[in-house]
């Protein structure tokens, strides 16, 4: 009885030794043929060499001041390294990967520790990507949180490091990454929330801006400036132990404030074609100007609209009385104009409303050289306003 017993159990032990041994065989194979797969579906990472994102258009007055921005989904600015301040820079770099200049496209630490962490969670819970892996995912993949994303994500990283200097990595990052609704790049992001050049930011500001990257809904500074602040301290201090600030300047940058583009009474950037006449340039030039290239090749087009006249055009007319739009009087443009060229323009509503503003503008300046007068928006040849683009 004892020695049947025995030989049953070596059967059973050798049974399960086969299937194990099958089972393991089966899923290394799966693996290589999976992880083939993977290999086999990259994208090109060459492609990367030559790629450069889709840019908004800048429409400016005769003098280069930016009066509106042509765009479509995406509102981005490009800029080079060298007009991108250090400032923001270090804090991109002291948030999202402090050892961006020394890994070769991964940080395998940090890449173990955010593995670890999924694993304890039973979710994604920490990223653990660098910049070069960031930025392969936003150029090349898809934003879902899979494991084949991941090592797709990898690979390219490795070779993206391979083809392209890290000044060229981090320039190409800092401007693809979102940093709003629809605001793309640090020229943008500055423009959009501080109404100044990405070369102008100050540390503190930079800071803010780098808090943002993680969330930028979970910190809009509209709605979530408490959070915003407290990430902002946080990325100072990194900062100041990363040795990127010194203790004074980390007091100074937590000292100084930060002023929003919102908060401003006048803001120099135009982020919207927020006025009537310019909503009417869009539509005219989208018709005109090769449709959806226009919002997305990045061209800058000098107009001979004069951005002073238009500001004091716009208070002039603002004395008018009762100058809310009637549905029943569809829209002319009021036109400034001097020795053939448009040099102003702004929306009435009505015959009416058009003989009331040209008889104020004509009454302020009598002897004027200038010329005032009303035409259909459809009627107006806005290709005249342009200069050169």
């Amino acid at each position: 009885m004892v020695i049947e017993c025995r030989v049953v159990m070596r059967k059973i032990v050798k049974t399960f030794l086969k299937a194990a041994a099958l089972g393991f065989a089966l899923s290394f194979i799966g693996i290589v043929v999976w992880t083939g797969w993977v290999i086999y579906t990259l994208p090109d990472a060459g492609l990367i060499a030559t790629y450069r994102p889709e840019e908004a258009t800048e429409v400016l007055d005769r003098n280069g001041i930016v009066l509106t921005h042509l765009m479509e989904d995406e509102f981005r600015i490009w800029a080079p390294l060298s007009e991108i301040s250090q400032n923001l820079q270090m804090a991109v770099i002291a948030a999202e990967d402090d050892t961006f200049f020394r890994h070769e496209g991964i940080n395998y630490k940090a890449a173990w520790e955010a593995f670890k962490e999924d694993l304890k969670k039973k979710r994604y819970a920490r990223g653990g990507s660098t910049i070069t892996q960031q930025l392969v995912k936003n150029v090349f993949l898809t934003r879902e949180k899979t494991i084949t994303r991941k090592l797709k994500e990898f690979v390219l990283a490795r070779h993206v490091e391979d083809i392209l200097s890290k000044r060229r990595i981090l320039e190409l990052y800092l401007n693809e990454v979102e940093w709003g609704p629809g605001v793309y790049g640090a020229e943008a992001a500055s423009r959009y929330y501080f109404d100044k050049h990405a070369t102008e930011l100050t540390v503190a500001e930079g800071a803010m801006l780098a808090s943002m990257l993680v969330n930028p809904k979970r910190f809009d500074p509209e709605t979530r400036l408490t959070r915003l602040k407290h990430r902002q301290q946080r990325i100072l201090n990194l900062m100041r132990t990363g040795r990127l600030l010194t203790q004074e300047g980390y007091e100074q940058s937590l000292a100084t404030p930060v002023v929003f583009r919102h908060e401003k009474i006048a803001p120099q950037f135009p982020i919207a074609a927020e006025s009537c006449h310019l909503r009417f340039l869009q539509s005219a030039w989208m018709a005109v100007g090769g449709g959806a290239r226009l919002y997305q090749a990045g061209h800058k087009i000098r107009t001979t609209l004069d951005a002073g006249l238009q500001e004091y055009l716009q208070v002039q007319l603002s004395q008018l009385s009762d100058r809310a739009p009637h549905s029943d009087s569809p829209p002319g443009l009021l036109l400034v104009e001097e020795g053939g060229k448009t040099l102003a323009m702004a929306c009435v509503w009505g015959l009416e409303e058009g003989v009331k503003a040209v008889e104020l503008l004509k009454g302020l300046e009598p002897d004027s050289p200038r010329q005032y007068r009303v035409v259909e928006p459809g009627r107006f040849a806005w290709r005249s306003l342009v200069i050169r683009s």
